[in-house]
C-alpha cells in the first residue's frame, strides 16, 4: 500500500518544484531560490503522516479519526511557527518564503487528502 502512496507523492513533488521553478523563468520577485528543501520537508512530512493514517487505521476507527485531527493539528502548528520564526528572524526572505511554503502546503495537503480519501475511504 505504501508503494501505491510513494510513486504518486514523488510524481507530485516533481511536478511542484517544476511548477515553482516556472518562476524563476518568468523573473517572479517572489521566487524562493531554496524551495526544493521546502518541496522535500513536505515530501517527509507527507509520506511519514500517510504511514501513520495506515497504522491508525489498523487499530480503530476511531484510533484514526483522532490521529487525523491530531496529526494534521500539530502539522500545521509546527509549519505556522516555523514560517512565524523565519519571518521575525530573517525579514529579508519572510514574503517569499511564507509564499513558497503556502505553495507546497496547498499542493501537498490537496493531495494528501485526495490520495487518503481514495485509499481509505469508504466504498459506496
Amino acid at each position: 500500500m505504501m508503494k501505491n502512496f510513494l510513486l504518486p507523492l514523488l510524481a507530485l513533488s516533481i511536478v511542484s518544484i517544476g511548477l515553482y521553478q516556472s518562476l524563476a523563468l518568468i523573473q517572479s520577485p517572489y521566487f524562493f531560490e531554496y524551495h526544493p528543501f521546502i518541496a522535500l520537508f513536505f515530501f517527509v512530512v507527507t509520506f511519514l503522516f500517510h504511514k501513520g493514517l495506515g497504522k491508525s487505521l489498523a487499530k480503530s476507527n476511531q484510533h484514526f479519526i483522532r490521529y487525523i485531527m491530531g496529526a494534521t493539528g500539530i502539522k500545521l502548528m509546527i509549519i505556522t511557527l516555523f514560517v512565524i520564526i523565519i519571518a521575525f528572524t530573517n525579514k529579508a526572505i519572510a514574503m517569499n518564503f511564507t509564499l513558497c511554503t503556502f505553495f507546497y502546503y496547498l499542493f501537498f495537503s490537496s493531495f494528501e487528502v485526495w490520495l487518503s480519501m481514495k485509499q481509505f475511504g469508504r466504498k459506496s
